[in-house]
């Protein structure tokens, strides 16, 4: 009995609960945490750059070279529709954040999703945000 009710506490707070974990420019109790990739006048930055010059941690990053041939590191990056969230640190759920990843040394933030009409649409960006991590 007291599975079931635990099982159903947890299962009626993950449908009401749309809170992201990782919080922007903060690396709260999760020790990760998302930074725009520019800082006093200096970007476009790489990921791995981004996340040496804001917490000198690591970006998250994925080798890429075993799936793109002529690329060897993907980094965790996210964009929005409107610049100014980035550059004003906005935190809000109207964000609408697409995820993605930014490679090598190339500071553009590369998302990629299929249409209901079954076509692939990329878009990319000099402005986003990368995903800093505690090793």
């Amino acid at each position: 009995m007291l599975k079931k009710s635990l099982f159903l506490g947890c299962l009626f707070a993950s449908s009401v609960c749309h809170a992201d974990p990782i919080q922007d420019m903060g690396l709260s109790g999760h020790e990760a945490g998302w930074f725009p990739n520019f800082i006093q006048g200096q970007g476009p930055m790489t990921c791995r750059k981004t996340c040496d010059i804001w917490t000198g941690l690591p970006a998250e990053t994925e080798k890429a070279n075993d799936l793109v041939s002529g690329r060897d590191i993907a980094s965790v990056c996210k964009i929005t529709k409107d610049p100014t969230i980035i550059h004003q640190g906005i935190n809000d759920p109207s964000s609408h954040w697409l995820y993605g990843n930014q490679q090598d040394k190339d500071p553009v933030c590369t998302v990629g999703w299929q249409e209901a009409s079954g076509n692939l649409t990329v878009t990319q960006r000099k402005e986003f945000m990368c995903l800093c991590v505690s090793p």
